[in-house]
């Protein structure tokens, strides 16, 4: 019974910078082709709310002088680039290399490349996460260095620096088998270490603050109250970056730390099954971003707005 309800399996191979790849056209169970089916229609979908929202949060950042100008928006503007890029590249290109599992397409190279490039923009979208986090560090521990060293000049060198090494490593995983799967178990190593030493950091001090508040204080001078009231507003931005770096590591990093060391071992179709579902979740993360985004930051949310009124 079991037997005659399992498919015959086709795949499909090609050569890829002296490698030779494959991609499997039809699964071996109708179990497995409903839950394929599944994560098509899901991701298909997803591609509306990711270019919706991706797309408003960078209008509306460019056309805001006050939002453009701060370093901590402009990352966030950076990020929004990347998570649009997610919608209109990304998904789709995930859609289609799923749609080759159900004998949709037998391209070989394409969809190798449209699996490949799923990882561009996750990966970029891991590093613009860690220079957020930098760039609160610096704001909160070092708020004297922050005022000259912390640019969008800067921001936008290091982001783009990750964005081609990001693209480099994808190259070299054609060549190199389970290369990219290796590389992105050690990026997410790094910026789970980082991010927990920045916030555990900002944590302390925020910590330090109350407790400073909980004694009596003498008077504080104009300059004084000016200055804690700038450090609140840093902090406030902090716990904002962090919702949304939260987020991001439950449906990103840590799908992705927990199945890679289990499927480096097992069989192509469970390690396809696996993968799919990671990657899924890693693309929502790229909706959840603007969410995290209007609902955190006032000054933004209340600039959408004004641009929707104008523009309906």
């Amino acid at each position: 019974m079991n037997q005659s309800q399992e498919l015959k399996v086709f795949e499909v191979s090609c050569r890829v910078l002296g490698t030779v790849h494959s991609i499997i056209t039809k699964l071996p169970t109708k179990r497995l082709l409903i839950n394929q089916i599944i994560a098509i229609v899901f991701n298909a979908v997803l591609i509306v709310p990711t270019i919706l929202l991706n797309g408003v949060a960078v209008v509306t950042i460019l056309k805001c002088h006050q939002l453009k100008s701060k370093p901590c928006y402009f990352i966030i503007l950076l990020q929004s680039v990347n998570d649009l890029a997610v919608g209109v590249l990304g998904l789709p290109s995930f859609v289609y290399f799923l749609s080759t599992r159900i004998g949709a397409g037998s391209n070989c190279i394409i969809a190798t490349l449209a699996l490949r490039s799923t990882f561009i923009p996750l990966g970029i979208s891991a590093c613009t996460l860690l220079v957020m986090t930098m760039e609160r560090y610096i704001a909160i521990l070092h708020p004297y260095a922050y005022v000259t060293q912390v640019t969008k000049r800067r921001l936008l060198i290091f982001v783009c620096t990750s964005a081609a090494i990001q693209f480099t490593v994808s190259v070299l995983s054609f060549a190199f088998t389970r290369f990219l799967e290796m590389y992105v178990l050690a990026q997410v190593s790094i910026v789970f270490i980082f991010i927990g030493f920045a916030y555990t950091r900002i944590f302390l001090i925020i910590r330090k603050l109350k407790s400073s508040e909980a004694r009596p204080q003498v008077a504080f001078s104009a300059e004084n109250m000016t200055r804690k009231k700038m450090f609140l507003q840093e902090i406030k931005q902090a716990k904002s970056c962090f919702i949304v770096i939260l987020t991001y590591l439950i449906l990103s990093l840590l799908p992705t730390a927990i199945v890679i060391p289990f499927t480096l071992n097992i069989d192509d179709i469970q390690y396809l099954a696996i993968r799919a579902l990671s990657i899924s979740l890693g693309f929502c993360n790229s909706s959840f971003n603007s969410i995290v985004f209007f609902w955190t930051k006032t000054l933004l949310r209340k600039e959408t707005f004004k641009l929707l009124k104008g523009m309906f």
